[in-house]
């Protein structure tokens, strides 16, 4: 799925992965209730499981 762009003149938010992971390589997002976990991969890659 191709994400699809913002509106013409508004950004999306920038978040640096650094101060998300905050020195470790997992973190959890709640999104409508669901759990959601954002996982560094050895290869330095970013995966998203639920």
């Amino acid at each position: 799925m191709i994400p699809t762009p913002p509106p013409a003149g508004k950004q999306p938010p920038v978040y640096q992965s650094q101060e998300l992971f905050q020195g470790g390589k997992v973190v959890l997002i709640v999104h409508q209730g669901r759990e959601y976990w954002l996982r560094i991969t050895n290869a330095g890659k970013l995966i998203l499981t639920a």
